[in-house]
């Protein structure tokens, strides 16, 4: 195991020694070289339940999450804390009266010595003693140069003379990266953590790779308390960073999966706050990026790729399986951005799926197992029944069918407003997509339920959509037949699907509730794509509240609508898009709670 804040492995205790008293810009050379989601340690024991996220000095981030530090008596008692930097002398104290830490599970395995309760310590008191030992950053004046640290771009002036080279700054970074490897990660899963940790150990980071650091911090520190500022600059400077690569001449910086990356993760983080438009541009560059490096047809026959896109930057070629996987997720989660953007916005997707030859992803993240190889999407159907579908490659699929539901409303409605489009055959449609969606959960989902949907990743956000997908293509079923004046058997069938749909989707937020740490964390992480299946849910709701006159019914209904407000309240809708939509079912809610406090005091 390396120590991910100077690289050296565990048993070489010197070093890590050396790490607590060579100067601070030594340990930052050295920081790329640790595997921080190493499973030899407890990383979630070392985070939360010592707290120290909220601890942002540079070996509380470090020393202490590496619990099997802790575990040689000889070194941790023979610490000399004369040698010690100054700046770390508070921390390494607490170390030396630290109990011994078990490195599988972060529980004691020796009593702290002097009577020290180390579980209970004040981490935050710790931080403003240190704080007030500290002297004072120097000024930088309008005239000085910026910082020389590798990471910084020579334009960054706006960040508020930021200084950089601070090695609190740097263990914040390290302490975001942790963050987004231990969650974040499975939700962007684009990033070969071996391959990023060795391009951050060049002398000289390049602003490709320095854009991909500081969009990984970004994401990182959205999942931390007290990390806001922290947040907000990587953003800056991760962009800035990737702006500087578009502006080269050779386009060697801009032309690399980690610029790629960079601004996938970039968009990401804009889609999950209040600038929608701004993401959707960013999507926008990230999506002809990718085109640009062939992402979406790295499958393709070679006699069909030849000639279709002429540029004078390529990408160079993959040196392994894993990073010729590491290309195809890219391509993927663009895709899925793509179909989020469409469903938030009404707009066309960029990405046409009919053009698409890039294999589905690896089966459970494997590119180098002994797996067959995967097919592309219009060939997807051969994988159900098999173990090959991991739930990433379930996403696309869902996300597919989504598609398929958006453009057969879409040609649904312009058929009919054309008088020279030819006629759309809805229902033949309506009927192969309503197979294929049944087909899919069946291979994706299977027969999943309750605890069965709460032990995997993405399960449930998965059915969560799947039912929203549901809800979609009857609601337009609904429609139509009222407008084709079908019989009503058919708009009562479709309104008893979603209305099942519906309900699946309270459990599924329901089930949510329960969900222990890391889950919970990853699943408010993919906010962005649980939204919609509530707001569907609670549209067919609504409609519910106008069809009875029951009280009791008219309760059972509210009340539901209460547990899916909750919900998105929860999930920290922070773009401000989805609690709009639903801004009338709100008012509803509150107009029968009214109603109900009155009817409740005419009783008394």
């Amino acid at each position: 195991m390396c120590h991910p804040r100077c690289g050296y492995n565990e048993t070489d205790l010197g070093s890590t020694y050396s790490c607590l008293t060579q100067p601070p810009d030594t340990a930052v050379r050295h920081r790329a070289k640790g595997h921080w989601s190493n499973p030899d340690y407890n990383l979630k024991a070392s985070v939360r339940n010592l707290q120290v996220r909220n601890c942002k000095s540079e070996t509380a981030n470090h020393v202490f999450h590496m619990p099997q530090i802790y575990s040689s008596t000889e070194f941790i008692r023979n610490v000399d804390l004369d040698a010690v930097r100054p700046d770390l002398q508070t921390e390494a104290r607490l170390a030396l009266n630290a109990p011994l830490l078990d490195p599988k599970h972060g529980m004691n395995i020796e009593p702290a010595p002097n009577g020290v309760d180390f579980a209970s310590f004040d981490f935050m008191d710790m931080q403003q003693q240190q704080q007030q030992q500290r002297p004072p950053p120097p000024q930088q004046t309008a005239s000085q140069a910026p910082s020389s640290h590798p990471l910084t771009q020579p334009d960054l002036g706006y960040l508020d003379n930021f200084n950089l080279d601070d090695p609190m700054w740097q263990a914040d970074m390290d302490a975001c990266h942790f963050a987004y490897f231990d969650i974040a990660h499975y939700a962007v899963p684009i990033i070969n953590q071996e391959k990023f940790l060795t391009a951050l150990n060049q002398p000289n980071i390049p602003p490709h790779v320095a854009s991909l650091s500081y969009a990984i911090a970004s994401l990182g520190a959205s999942l931390m308390d007290g990390y806001a500022h922290v947040k907000d600059k990587c953003y800056q400077i991760a962009r800035k960073n990737f702006e500087a690569c578009e502006r080269e001449e050779d386009g060697a910086n801009l032309m690399t999966i980690e610029a790629l990356q960079a601004c996938i993760l970039v968009t990401y983080y804009e889609l999950r706050g209040k600038g929608f438009a701004r993401a959707w541009m960013t999507l926008g560059r990230a999506i002809r990026l990718a085109q640009m490096m062939g992402l979406d047809r790295m499958d393709a026959p070679e006699a069909s790729v030849a000639g279709t896109l002429k540029f004078q930057q390529t990408l160079a070629p993959a040196q392994s399986p894993l990073e010729v996987e590491e290309r195809r997720k890219a391509f993927w989660v663009l895709f899925i951005h793509d179909t989020y953007a469409s469903v938030r916005s009404g707009t066309p997707v960029a990405i046409d799926e009919s053009k698409i030859t890039t294999a589905l992803p690896a089966p459970h993240g494997s590119p180098e197992a002994n797996y067959p190889p995967m097919p592309v999407l219009e060939k997807a159907s051969i994988l159900y029944g098999t173990d090959y579908i991991s739930s990433f490659t379930g996403i696309v699929l869902m996300v597919s069918l989504c598609r398929r539901c958006l453009n057969h409303t879409k040609l649904s409605l312009e058929s009919e407003s054309s008088t020279t489009s030819p006629a759309y055959s809805f229902w033949e449609h309506h009927y192969e997509i309503d197979k294929d969606l049944k087909n899919c959960i069946d291979a994706v989902i299977g027969k999943m339920d309750g605890q069965a949907l709460l032990n995997d990743d993405f399960a449930l956000g998965l059915d969560m959509n799947f039912c929203a997908i549901d809800i979609f293509l009857h609601e337009a079923a609904i429609f139509r037949a009222g407008k084709d004046g079908l019989p009503e058997v058919l708009m009562t069938e479709s309104n008893s699907r979603c209305s099942k749909a519906a309900m699946r989707i309270v459990d599924g937020v329901s089930l949510s509730q329960t969900l222990a740490e890391p889950k919970k964390a990853l699943f408010k992480q993919m906010n962005i794509f649980a939204m919609w299946p509530v707001c569907k849910a609670m549209q067919v709701l609504n409609r519910q509240l106008s069809a009875t006159n029951d009280n009791a019914e008219l309760g059972h209904v509210a009340g539901m609508l209460r547990t899916l407000v909750a919900a998105i309240e929860d999930l920290e809708d922070m773009s401000g898009h989805w609690i709009g939509s639903i801004s009338h079912i709100l008012k509803r809610l509150e107009d029968i709670d009214s109603n109900s406090m009155r009817s409740n005091k005419g009783d008394v």
